[in-house]
């Protein structure tokens, strides 16, 4: 045994331990999270447990002979493995049948999940190894796992991702602050990345510079309160920022119906390319207090109206008009000064509005009577909450023939103001034109029939885009209806206002929402978006009120709103309530949670030693391969291959090459005990460089193996045989 001193295996140089486990738990973590929301509990354990293994292995190989294009080709063929082997348990027959549909579905995701994530580390790491440059690539992949586990949850849609949301809320929870724990788990990755560092002092320098960014991002903002939902601007005037009044603009009517000032953006604009990039965010929830259903299908919720011509457009009433809208947002109850009268046409009905983002003033359902305070059951969600009484319309059009126009009460004053338009005569033409096709004689004087056929004419004419090309003509309302008759809500709302007041008709612009009665779906809760800004004309009818007349084009270019989320709608109107999210189901008994506990641990068991087994027999299969390939290798091959299986022999025993040191070093060193190694070493580099010399390889083996033989004992060789890790420590 003293001949085999000097060959024993030196103290490599190695990575500090930080870096090795730093890494190892980042795979890792980054595999569990990332297959957390795709797959059961085992298949995330075991992709962890096959990144952890990706990741330790990777930078052994990277060390070896391999290129850098067979590293990351050796960690795709892992991926590839994965989905091969998910494909054998569940799209056939085969392991169904002895493993039941069921197991054989979780084995084929764990294996899919674990052989993936190996791969994927794997090939992340070995390039992060040979390139240092590339470990950004491990930083990306990470946060690539969290930002997918948490991306649903954008846009307001609190209840979103539903596997992580659902058991949080049914407890009670708000799923904000777990998203904040990913969040802080993620940055905890990044420093355990930047910990991954041979200078220690360089790990130290990054994780100050780490510390100090999360410190003034806590210390400079508001980081632990959910994060408000951005504006979703469209130029209504609903919201602050949305209406900023152009260039020239807003000087006149830019009061308040009551007197008080109006905000510069409550302003209803005309504009080109409107952004709708942020307009599915949720924006308020109301809350039914009693069953109504609209007459048009439609619940409008007017905000804002604009009723005094400027000479280019609607703008606010001054003189103490439009006195029907809500002034303020409430402190105590008020009632507006000019509400809607109940009668047999309309109903009242109450709501409470539950506001997600700030508005420039509150909003009720079609026609607000009187508003009140509400207690907020969560002010970091809700920006306010306030009860509505509004006198809603329950006629249709047809009830209102033979109604006159305007009020009873109305004088010189009010009649001006709500009949002034252009002065352009093509629109008193047009509207006279749309009467002689639409109505009969009986009817065209009729109030009702005449704006059911101004607004009848402009569906069928008119076609709805957001890129429309009218704001900065002199009459943008004049460019759209005697143009192209293409553009938006506001643009169908002034021409129909428009050609209204040419009629002698007292009419206005109303803004708001609109959102189809569909979207309740039955509840009592219904979510606004953005997406639901609206305007539309309103025309005054006596014994009616300000009546909504609204313009749907049938020819449309941009989509419609999508339908809102009835989970999130639930959701929010249950947190608007102030209650507590009832339970996904009743608590399981003992027995049945602790057999649901055991049944798991017996898959996951299954799941590991699938894995293991798995494992195994690839590196046995390594193993044999190359100890094998010198039968099968041409006569060219035959020196590299034949070296490589006899250096494999030697590590099994112990037996390697030191970091750093040439081959004929090594063979040098261990000479005095194993001299056939060096011929063999010699017609290994001979054949490198381009020898054309072929040497007795078969009798230079023979003796190695029979020195080995006299050098180690059986005990030692036999366990070596059966290591099947040995072969992948050959240097």
């Amino acid at each position: 045994m003293s001949a085999v001193a000097p060959v024993g295996a030196p103290a490599r140089e190695r990575e500090p331990t930080v870096a090795v486990v730093s890494r190892l738990l980042v795979h890792a973590l980054g595999a569990a999270i990332f297959a957390a929301p795709l797959v059961r509990g085992e298949a995330t354990a075991l992709a962890a447990l096959g990144a952890a293994l990706g990741a330790g292995l990777a930078p052994r190989f990277a060390r070896g002979p391999w290129r850098t294009g067979g590293l990351v080709t050796l960690g795709v063929a892992l991926l590839a493995l994965g989905f091969l082997g998910r494909f054998l348990f569940v799209d056939t027959a085969i392991a169904a049948r002895g493993l039941g549909p069921a197991a054989a579905l979780r084995t084929g995701d764990g294996w899919l999940f674990a052989f993936g994530a190996a791969g994927v580390s794997f090939a992340l790491r070995s390039l992060s190894a040979r390139r240092r440059s590339l470990a950004a690539l491990e930083v990306v992949a990470v946060a690539a796992a969290f930002m997918q586990l948490v991306v649903a949850h954008r846009h307001g849609a609190i209840n979103r991702p539903f596997e992580i949301a659902d058991p949080i809320i049914a407890a009670g929870g708000d799923p904000t602050h777990v998203f904040y724990a990913v969040g802080a788990l993620a940055a905890l990755a990044v420093v355990l990345l930047l910990l991954a560092e041979r200078s220690v002092w360089r790990s130290l320098l990054h994780l100050a510079a780490v510390l100090l960014v999360l410190g003034l991002v806590f210390g400079l903002t508001d980081a632990l309160d959910p994060p408000a939902p951005p504006v979703a601007g469209a130029g209504l005037g609903l919201r602050p920022g949305e209406g900023e009044p152009q260039e020239g603009e807003g000087g006149q009517g830019n009061q308040r119906g009551q007197g008080g000032e109006q905000r510069p953006d409550e302003n209803l604009e005309f504009q080109d390319d409107l952004d709708t990039s942020q307009s599915q965010v949720p924006v308020a929830v109301v809350l039914f207090h009693s069953d109504y259903s609209s007459p048009t299908g439609v619940y409008y919720f007017r905000q804002g109206a604009f009723s005094q011509y400027n000479g280019r457009r609607m703008v606010g009433a001054t003189g103490g008009l439009d006195r029907d809208l809500g002034d303020a947002f409430p402190s105590r109850t008020y009632t507006v000064p000019d509400p809607p009268l109940l009668n047999q046409n309309r109903t009242s009905v109450e709501t409470t509005v539950a506001l997600l983002t700030e508005h420039n003033r509150p909003f009720g359902l079609e026609a607000p009577v009187r508003f009140a305070p509400a207690r907020n059951p969560d002010p970091r969600r809700f920006d306010r909450l306030y009860r509505v009484e509004s006198a809603v319309l329950t006629s249709d059009f047809f009830s209102m023939i033979g109604a006159r126009a305007g009020a009873k009460d109305w004088g010189p004053e009010e009649w001006t103001h709500y009949t002034e338009g252009p002065e352009d005569p093509r629109y008193a033409a047009l509207a006279q034109r749309i009467l002689d096709e639409k109505l009969p004689d009986y009817l065209r004087g009729d109030p009702a029939a005449q704006v059911a056929a101004v607004t009848s004419w402009l569906a069928e004419q008119g076609t709805y885009s957001l890129r429309s090309r009218h704001a900065d003509a002199d009459d943008p309302t004049a460019d759209f209806l005697f143009g192209d008759v293409t553009g938006y809500c506001v643009h169908f709302a002034h021409a129909g206002a428009y050609l209204l007041r040419s009629l002698g008709l007292p009419a206005r612009v109303a803004t708001g929402y609109a959102v189809d009665e569909a979207q309740r779906a039955g509840g009592s809760a219904l979510l606004i978006s953005g997406e639901t800004s609206h305007a539309w004309p309103e025309v005054r009818i006596e014994g009616f009120g300000w009546v909504v007349a609204d313009i749907s084009p049938q020819n449309v270019i941009s989509p419609p709103p999508a339908p809102s989320d009835q989970d999130l709608q639930r959701l929010l109107g249950e947190l608007a309530r102030g209650l507590e999210a009832m339970p996904i189901e009743p608590e399981t008994p003992l027995v049945q949670q602790l057999e649901r506990a055991f049944d798991w641990m017996k898959l996951s068991l299954l799941g590991l030693l699938w894995f293991l087994g798995l494992v195994l027999a690839a590196l046995f299969g390594g193993k044999l391969w190359r100890r094998l390939a010198p039968r099968f290798a041409d006569p060219a091959a035959q020196p590299r291959v034949a070296y490589r299986a006899d250096l494999d022999r030697l590590s099994d025993v112990g037996i390697r090459r030191r970091r750093g040191e040439s081959r004929e070093s090594f063979a040098a060193r261990v000479a005095e005990a194993l001299p056939a190694l060096v011929p063999l070493t010699r017609a290994h580099v001979g054949a490198a460089f381009g020898s054309r010399r072929r040497p007795d390889l078969g009798s230079h083996r023979s003796e190695l193996r029979q020195q080995l033989r006299q050098a180690v004992p059986l005990w030692r060789r036999l366990l070596g045989a059966i290591d099947p890790f040995s072969w992948l420590l050959t240097r």
